[in-house]
């Protein structure tokens, strides 16, 4: 179980408002993240992924609590078992496309990196650096990243948006084989509704 209790402070192009998240979710569970562009939906996965304190927050996974402001409990970043992937990617730009895969991983398995080069389609640009690929082959790699890390709980950002048709779908399902086989919990931030088709999802908007 996951225990949610966030309120914080952000500024939008309107002013001012509360971030408010307060919910329950079951482990394993495939959460949908929708809401207006601006409205805080990135910020609450900082605040999950230990990137960003808020003025008040509680989350526990399990038996763990990860955060407790009224009482200065704060898990770092590196110690939640916990993966992002961020809409702008975040690639090193120093790292061929695989060293970026792999750098993530923590148990270091040199086949699922392969098979996540072969999945999707990155093989033949294994050992280019970002600053040569396409925003739709970065959004790959930053996808391939994430997922290779095997973590308890995935945020994943727009994942699939400047992705191929072709690939799209695949894509999709290597993120539900996870999901599922794994048992992580995903929190998926999308404004295309047809990548939800045949999805047995639960649905949190952030207003």
């Amino acid at each position: 179980m996951i225990e949610l209790n966030i309120k914080h402070q952000i500024f939008t192009s309107s002013g001012s408002k509360f971030l408010e998240v307060s919910e329950m979710i079951e482990k394993g569970s495939f959460i949908h993240i929708s809401g207006d562009s601006g409205i805080g939906k990135t910020t609450f996965f900082k605040i999950l992924a230990g990137i960003i304190t808020p003025d008040f927050g509680f989350i526990k996974v399990n038996n763990s609590i990860l955060l407790d402001t009224e009482n200065r409990i704060f898990l770092p970043a590196q110690k939640r078992n916990i993966s992002i992937m961020f809409q702008n990617y975040a690639l090193f730009p120093n790292m061929t496309v695989k060293q970026n895969i792999a750098f993530a991983q923590k148990d270091k398995n040199p086949e699922i990196i392969d098979y996540y080069l072969e999945k999707f389609n990155l093989k033949i640009l294994e050992n280019v650096f970002p600053s040569k690929l396409s925003g739709g082959q970065q959004q790959r790699v930053a996808l391939a990243r994430t997922l290779v890390q095997n973590a308890e709980i995935i945020l994943l950002d727009e994942p699939l948006s400047a992705v191929d048709a072709s690939l799209r779908q695949s894509m999709m399902e290597e993120i539900l084989k996870i999901n599922q086989n794994q048992g992580s919990t995903i929190f998926m931030i999308s404004h295309n509704e047809r990548e939800f088709q045949n999805v047995s999802l639960n649905n949190l908007i952030i207003s």
